[in-house]
């Protein structure tokens, strides 16, 4: 059966389309005259709505928390919470918002947490809280969560970095490696441009990030107020730089790859380019340079994010300082 509607053209240039559908009217906008099957399309779109909201599906729910902070949320950080919502089972999603229990989500965390490990598990949990509080703000969840699991993780050392700087030298990844070793971010690398290099001063100010259904843009705030910062590179560095013309044509993701790939060629455990900073603080940190200082160039806000997380000790260092120790100590019984 066709469907019957009127298309209307406004004073403002734009299209109207009334249409009554179960004892509802429905009211559509346009900013072009549309054509029978765009009209179609977009009253079907809007039943759909309508129903999901009649229905109240956790789902429906949950995509409405994500619009209504579209405009506060960053993109990669709006990407997380889309693919939390694909994670979650169809049946939990398609359950009312009003009929979810303390049960249903314990029941959902327990079956993420077996193919899942608890730092994600927990994430998820928080997105699940966050939309329920949002819209079920008298239920209070009491969630039992998996216990993180403490894994040793392997940090680079002056070994490795040098080997892969040494493997590394005259390719398109030299730089971005150095600068990684500079305290640079992935994303911030990615997003430099040869206007920020004044002399030996580099101007780090900004980033990119992913965008769904845009890719890779640049973002002109970095991730912190700390993260516009100055960094002072070598001079062999800034003239690598210059001769090449840029820093590094591709994406984040293409940096961390081909980091990898040495790793894999030269038999070094596989490490983040995110522990290249580790190597920074750590071995600045060695030298004897002040915090303060260490924090500025590397662009840390907060003191107890970096004593907590960057300030590890270098394994080769250690090793050395106690080996060196330990002679001193016993060379009297030896």
């Amino acid at each position: 059966m066709k469907i019957e509607f009127k298309i209307e053209e406004l004073p403002s240039g734009n299209y109207r389309v009334r249409k009554m559908h179960k004892g509802k009217k429905y009211t559509l906008y346009f900013d072009h005259k549309p054509s029978d099957k765009e009209v179609i399309q977009r009253l079907s779109e809007r039943l759909d709505e309508q129903e999901q909201r009649i229905n109240g599906s956790f789902e429906f729910y949950a995509h409405e928390y994500i619009n209504k902070r579209g405009n506060v949320l960053s993109p990669s950080s709006e990407s997380t919470y889309e693919s939390k919502i694909r994670a979650i089972s169809d049946k939990f999603k398609k359950k009312n918002i009003y009929d979810i229990t303390q049960a249903d989500v314990q029941t959902e965390i327990n079956q993420y947490a077996k193919s899942h490990a608890p730092k994600s598990t927990k994430t998820l949990h928080g997105f699940i809280s966050a939309v329920l509080g949002a819209y079920r703000p008298q239920l209070t969840l009491r969630t039992t969560l998996p216990q993180n699991e403490k894994k040793e993780r392997y940090l680079p050392t002056e070994s490795d970095f040098v080997a892969i700087l040494c493997a590394a030298k005259g390719t398109e990844d030299s730089i971005g490696f150095q600068l990684g070793a500079l305290s640079l971010r992935r994303a911030e690398i990615c997003a430099l441009e040869m206007s920020d290099l004044k002399g030996n001063e580099l101007h780090v100010h900004s980033d990119v990030v992913f965008r769904k259904g845009t890719g890779w843009i640049k973002k002109e705030t970095p991730k912190t107020d700390a993260g516009n910062r100055i960094v002072y590179l070598p001079d062999n560095l800034v003239e690598e730089i210059n001769e090449k013309g840029y820093f590094f044509k591709y994406s984040p993701n293409k940096l961390l790859e081909h980091l990898h790939k040495y790793q894999k060629k030269l038999g070094i455990p596989q490490f983040r380019f995110h522990d290249l900073r580790h190597y920074f603080a750590s071995y600045a940190h060695s030298l004897g340079i002040p915090d303060a200082d260490i924090m500025a160039l590397g662009g840390w806000k907060s003191d107890f994010v970096f004593k907590q997380i960057y300030r590890d000790s270098l394994k080769d260092k250690q090793k050395k300082s106690a080996d060196k120790l330990n002679r001193s100590l016993f060379k009297q019984v030896q």
